[in-house]
């Protein structure tokens, strides 16, 4: 009856999800544990993925705006972040994003794209990683790196504009007023390194496949 009663359910929220994604949906009720472990799998990387995109379409709107005019709420950033639920990595999240929502707007696409990466990368973290000083610093400057960056360095003036705003998200991430030299330096290697096609390619495509896999195996 049981597991009935949550096979009813899971259906329910396949047709929520289908929705959102314009896919149709399962409306046969699962009969096996089996079957009710791999659909469920299936949804919970479907919602995550759905969440986030959201984020990001969030976080590049609030990038993309004028000082304080984003029709995006900080509050919206933060019930899509893993952090809601532990209030002092709560606040950090807000923190980032509301340093964000009041600062002007970004009109050069590099720089958008990497802000938007540093500031995702806070958002999305697990709560123990936003609170470690050290482990947040690593997320933001991994997302940096991986960010996409032009095939030739950038000019010396755009590259400093990126690395004083990612520095300017490590500070407030980590709760310091002068971010370390070492890791400045750091940012300034993450943003100078020119972009590889050919490796930005392979790596577009597996995510592709990873995605596809995780899929197939219900995670």
């Amino acid at each position: 009856m049981r597991l009935e009663d949550l096979a009813v359910r899971l259906v329910a929220l396949e047709a929520k999800v289908s929705s959102l994604t314009g896919y149709g949906a399962n409306p046969d009720i699962a009969t096996s544990l089996e079957e009710l472990n791999a659909r469920l799998g299936l949804l919970e990387c479907t919602v995550e993925m759905l969440v986030t995109n959201k984020t990001q379409e969030h976080i590049d709107a609030i990038v993309a705006a004028s000082a304080d005019e984003a029709s995006v709420k900080i509050a919206d950033v933060i019930e899509l972040s893993p952090s809601i639920n532990m209030p002092e990595a709560a606040t950090i999240v807000a923190d980032v994003v509301a340093e964000q929502h009041a600062n002007d707007e970004i009109l050069d696409i590099q720089i958008a794209d990497i802000v938007s990466a540093a500031v995702m990368a806070v958002v999305t973290a697990e709560p123990e990683v936003v609170v470690d000083p050290v482990a947040i610093t690593e997320s933001i400057i991994s997302a940096v790196t991986d960010a996409p960056l032009p095939t030739s360095a950038p000019a010396p003036e755009v590259v400093q504009q990126i690395v004083d705003a990612v520095v300017d998200i490590i500070a407030t991430a980590t709760g310091v007023d002068t971010v370390a030299p070492e890791v400045v330096q750091q940012v300034v290697e993450a943003v100078a390194t020119p972009a590889d096609p050919a490796l930005d390619a392979i790596e577009s495509r597996l995510n592709v496949v990873e995605s596809k896999v995780d899929s197939l195996l219900g995670k």
